[in-house]
């Protein structure tokens, strides 16, 4: 089991590292995609709002209408960062007013129990799957890939 400080930190770290690569798409390249049989770049920067919502509902007991995962469509680039960026935020804040124990619980997802935990976790590594696919769908889609964790061919990083 991660502690909660732990869990809270590492989600901040990752959390705005997905932020910086969410914010380095092209404001007109929304629909882009690689492939036919890939995601474009609603659905993906989507994906990660809805691991945000998985998390409200299944971790903090939040209801999440369903009908949200069909109808949920923005317009740009900007209001999906904007949206990610109040999720994200939304989320550390009920992690760091939960108490520890309710990290423990079992919670069903997809046909399986899990603890909650490795369910928050699982999301994180899903979204950071995810951004990976995105640092690839920028410079396809003629944008800058930023840091994410050292210089990118685009960007030296913080430290240089």
């Amino acid at each position: 089991m991660v502690t909660k400080t732990e869990l809270s930190k590492l989600l901040k770290r990752e959390f705005a590292t997905t932020l910086k690569v969410m914010r380095a798409f092209p404001e007109n390249k929304l629909d882009f995609t690689p492939h036919e049989r890939s995601s474009n770049v609603r659905k993906l920067l989507s994906t990660c709002i809805f691991e945000m919502f998985l998390m409200k509902s299944l971790v903090f007991g939040e209801h999440i209408d369903n009908s949200i995962y069909k109808t949920y469509s923005p317009d740009s680039v900007k209001i999906l960062v904007e949206d990610f960026e109040k999720e994200t935020s939304d989320i550390v804040s009920k992690l760091e007013a939960l108490p520890e124990s309710e990290l423990n619980k079992e919670i069903n997802f997809a046909g399986r129990k899990i603890i909650a935990d490795e369910f928050m976790m699982m999301m994180l590594f899903d979204q950071i799957h995810h951004r990976g696919q995105m640092s690839v769908y920028i410079r396809l889609a003629g944008g800058k890939v930023p840091s994410i964790y050292g210089p990118s061919a685009d960007d030296p990083g913080e430290n240089t």
